[in-house]
């Protein structure tokens, strides 16, 4: 019996970044029988995590999308976190893709942008704040391949309707 079925999921279907529609296999997107893979909400959690091939794919899409950026591999040694970009000698604004989760009935949570980069410090670094643990296959120890942690649930204000089986959200300013 998993320790992961007390824990409240949610029924993740895409996850878009910029305009493009993510190819996450079925068995990251929706739990099985073992209650492993799919996607739970955690307040507690401070970052999103995401198994590596999940992130990998999102990582490498904003990569992929920011190409005209520097990217600040220093600081992905320092933090952890990537990928990262020093925007600091941009002189146009810079364009980030959004990130949008979309649930299964078609609820799109449209990240803000402070929900998913974070300058760190002064530095005119920015960095992705999803994270991954780099296990893959057979050496994950299981549970869910997404946790959506609150960082990235800052300003929405969030329902979990349990009698219904179903978790709302809105943006909400917070501050």
């Amino acid at each position: 019996k998993s320790a992961f079925r007390e824990y409240y999921y949610i029924l993740l279907r895409k996850i878009i970044v910029g305009k493009k529609h993510l190819k996450i296999p079925y068995k990251f997107l929706v739990p099985g029988a073992d209650s492993n893979g799919g996607t739970i909400v955690d307040s507690g959690s401070t970052f999103t995590f995401m198994e590596k091939p999940v992130f990998e794919a999102v990582a490498q899409e904003f990569e992929s999308q920011m190409v005209n950026y520097t990217r600040a591999k220093d600081v992905e040694t320092q933090t952890g976190l990537r990928p990262c970009f020093d925007i600091s000698k941009e002189e146009k604004l810079v364009d980030f893709p959004e990130l949008v989760f979309q649930f299964k009935g078609g609820a799109k949570m449209e990240l803000p942008l402070t929900n998913y980069f974070s300058l760190l410090s002064s530095s005119g670094v920015v960095c992705l704040t999803i994270v991954t643990d780099g296990v893959i296959g057979s050496e994950s120890s299981g549970g869910p391949a997404i946790i959506l942690g609150n960082y990235q649930q800052q300003n929405f204000f969030v329902e979990y309707d349990l009698e219904r089986d179903r978790f709302g959200f809105r943006k909400q300013n917070c501050k």
